[in-house]
């Protein structure tokens, strides 16, 4: 090759892997490496065995007198949550057998506190179950009361992230169009039977299409159930609209779902930048090529930028002030995001603007994100190519939609014929769902079948979740405890600006204030336009009461650095002593099964004691004590045999029940004998071997003496299944085999010492090596099945 030629192809060569290397280095300092830890380090962080209430009360160091306050706060609340049902109702308490047969957390008893707080949770029998929902007020209005097993009546500040309306004059007549729409018995109502030619072009369907594309502006409509789902779908759409870019733009803690392929963990191709950033718009200019889509979710200016949103009492472990950008502030971002995406498409790549509007829509009189955040000085809405929508959508009935611009959903060369990513399903737009949504828009649009203006009532509900958050404020800073409310219309979350270790106690102190929290605690509540003036000073009362009996009890006592230093260190120690006594339980369960499934012919326990004390007798001397690797081995060769034997000749083994042992089967053993005798003669003609590879590589590199040899050939009957461990199951599990592999002579002269001395008889017990067997791991008979 000249010289030339060689200079431009290297010039190639290294130009492709400097720009391949960076990008993969920027992109990995974007990715989901956090969530990935975290979720490994969950295998490891195991709190073991209980602590007791009270010191699990002095965690952050507390004085005396701190400590005494809290124990009488604990009495209290003990004394309002013992979940102590009705004794004539006790036998009929259903919640917490239902609960134990649901797998959804969702569903099962709250728990509020933080996870390391867990001793402190109270039983919840009869709490949790609802058995009734009401209005507080005459004719069917005021606030959500719910009456549980346990015979309370409490007002209801749960999650309900859909309804908004109110329920008598708004959900009330939607209901009844909807039931009347769907009826098959109703005469004359013939679209009724529409649902039974699902996936097809209808009436129903055309109307909801024109409901939706006149609500957003939209061109294109994808129907899914959830959000999570719509979220997916618009992504793979957007992909294929993309030539197939494979990355998707978030923000950093931006929830879009729980699904794989958009949740936090299984989301590969997906990039975590920095919301309202110039550094992030500089990223999806440099990346265009890569980049098919920036997926927002306007919630954050609620939640506050690059924050997660609350979810719950789990992680609140300290302080949590969410200080939110201001709507002005948001707005220029936004329209700053879809100024660079449009800048992208129109003179680089495609590069999608997505709005996902699941949670913030239908809360404001703007009923979309892009009309609510207009630029503040243009009055422009924001015109992204892609809403996603879900969530009140149907009013409640299981629905979500994704719309976008022309071009940007499922739009590429039809003479491409290989399109593998898609997303079809057999309940998208279903019917029940359409004829809701329509239902649902109708009545938005005021021509529908409600009486009331939908959208002036947004505005008299955000008027007075804003005037709510006002009034509670100024009474938390009149009382001088430190909580906060804070809302975006008529969803809710708790501040804590102590830096307590205590604050997730709160949602106990409003529980025993009689306040029904469902099962998602502070994070996140919602209330509906039903709520009267009345009801917000009942809440306002229960919300200070709770927050001034938990100062008292001193829960909301900062931490200090040095008490926060001694808990990181008695944690770590805590945690690490923890998972090493599930180290070692793991060992001493694989040792169990082990012996449980191919020791128990007498013979092979005789024998299994007896090369254990040559072992440790002989063999473990010499060669870690004494240095004779030769000798050593021999002495373990020896031993090993005759331990091998009552396996091979007396062991009637069962081949499915032996699958349950971890670690050296029998196909395995034999492996290891195969390679023992392939050695022998390796080392018989090794001159000759040496001789023909002379001619192609330097014998002296690999050339050993005897006792390197012979301790090379050892550890190589085990290194190939230790790496096999290693890659199936993790380094540590291999570890911990070796471990086992190690200590086995130690633990069998315990398990075996009972077959010290056997009949004679026994030895002529020999197995039929063509047979196979079938074991009972419970009584130990063994059948012969062939």
């Amino acid at each position: 090759m000249e010289p030339t030629t060689l200079l431009i192809w290297a010039f190639i060569a290294l130009s492709l892997v400097i720009k391949f290397t960076w990008e993969k280095i920027e992109l990995f300092l974007h990715s989901n490496f956090k969530y990935r830890v975290m979720n490994y380090l969950a295998s490891y962080i195991y709190y073991g065995d209980d602590i007791g209430v009270k010191s699990t009360l002095q965690l952050d160091s507390p004085s005396q007198h701190i400590l005494e306050r809290r124990l009488a706060g604990q009495k209290y609340l003990e004394s309002k949550l013992s979940g102590k049902a009705p004794a004539a109702s006790a036998s009929k308490v259903r919640g917490p057998k239902l609960s134990s047969s649901l797998v959804d957390c969702r569903f099962a008893l709250a728990k509020v506190c933080m996870p390391l707080l867990r001793e402190l949770e109270f039983p919840n029998a009869g709490r949790n179950f609802v058995r009734s929902v009401c209005n507080n007020g005459p004719d069917g209005k005021g606030m959500i009361m719910v009456t549980t097993e346990d015979g309370m009546t409490r007002p209801f500040v749960g999650n309900d992230a859909v309804h908004t309306f109110s329920v008598k004059s708004f959900y009330a007549p939607v209901q009844n169009e909807i039931n009347r729409r769907m009826s098959l018995n109703e005469e004359g109502n013939k679209d009724s039977m529409l649902r039974f030619s699902p996936l097809s072009m209808n009436s129903e369907l055309d109307k909801n299409v024109s409901l939706v594309k006149k609500l957003t502006g939209m061109d294109k409509v994808r129907y899914s159930l959830s959000g999570s789902e719509a979220v997916d779908a618009a992504l793979k759409d957007i992909k294929a609209s993309c030539n197939h870019k494979p990355l998707i733009v978030r923000f950093q803690s931006a929830y879009h779902g729980h699904v794989s392929g958009i949740n936090f963990l299984d989301c590969d191709g997906h990039v975590f930048l920095p919301e309202c950033s110039q550094k992030s718009l500089d990223f999806i200019e440099r990346y265009h090529y890569r980049i098919a889509a920036v997926i927002v979710n306007p919630m954050q200016h609620f939640t506050g930028i690059n924050k997660a949103s609350p979810p719950g009492e789990k992680v609140t472990h300290s302080s949590r002030v969410r200080s939110a950008v201001s709507r002005e502030d948001y707005s220029r971002w936004l329209h700053s995001l879809q100024d660079k995406c449009n800048y992208c498409t129109k003179y680089l790549t495609k590069v999608a603007m997505v709005m996902d509007d699941i949670y913030f829509a239908f809360r404001t009189p703007e009923l979309l994100s892009s009309n609510y955040f207009t630029h503040p000085e243009t009055k422009a809405p924001l015109k992204p190519d892609v809403i996603i929508l879900a969530k009140a959508f149907a009013a409640g009935y299981p629905l979500s939609a994704v719309v976008g611009k022309e071009g940007w959903l499922n739009s590429y060369d039809r003479k491409f014929l290989l399109q593998v990513d898609k997303t079809v399903g057999t309940m998208a737009a279903w019917h029940g769902g359409i004829v809701a949504s329509n239902v649902f828009l109708e009545a938005l649009d005021g021509t529908g079948c409600v009486e009331i203006c939908a959208k002036e009532e947004l505005s008299l509900l955000v008027n007075k979740c804003n005037a709510f958050t006002a009034s509670l404020n100024a009474r938390f800073s009149e009382a001088r405890v430190p909580v906060r409310i804070r809302n975006f219309s008529n969803t809710f979350s708790i501040d804590y600006l102590s830096k307590s270790l205590y604050n997730s106690r709160y949602p106990q102190y409003l529980l025993a204030e009689g306040v029904y929290l469902g099962n998602y605690s502070t994070g996140k509540f919602n209330l509906n336009a039903d709520v009267s003036a009345d009801d917000f000073q009942l809440l306002e009362s229960k919300f200070v009461a709770a927050a001034s009996k938990m100062q008292q009890d001193g829960y909301f006592q900062p931490m200090t650095s040095s008490a926060k230093i001694r808990l990181f260190a008695v944690l770590a120690s805590r945690f690490t002593k923890n998972y090493l006594k599930l180290f070692y339980d793991q060992i001493m369960n694989d040792k169990h099964i082990d012996i449980e499934v191919s020791h128990n012919h007498p013979v092979n326990k005789f024998g299994h004691f007896w090369s254990s004390v040559g072992m440790i007798v002989f063999a473990y001397p010499l060669m870690f004590w004494y240095g004779e690797p030769v000798k050593g081995c021999c002495s373990f060769f020896i031993t090993h045999v005759i331990r091998q034997c009552g396996h091979f000749f007396y062991e009637h083994q069962d081949r499915d029940i032996e699958k349950l042992k971890f670690g050296h089967k029998d196909a395995s053993k034999k492996e290891a004998v195969l390679f023992l005798f392939g050695a022998a003669v390796f080392h018989k003609y090794q001159n000759e071997f040496w001789d023909y590879a002379a001619h192609y590589i330097d014998p002296n590199m690999f050339k050993l003496s005897l006792d390197q040899y012979v301790s090379t050939i050892a550890m190589f009957t085990i290194i190939p299944h230790f790496v096999e461990i290693v890659y199936q199951f993790g380094i540590l599990r291999g570890i911990s085999w070796a471990l086992k592999i190690l200590t086995d002579p130690f633990t069998d002269l315990l398990d075996f010492y009972t077959h010290i001395v056997i009949h004679p008889k026994w030895f002529l017990d020999v197995k039929d090596q063509r047979a196979r067997y079938r074991l009972d791991i419970e009584t130990k008979k063994v059948i012969k099945i062939e």
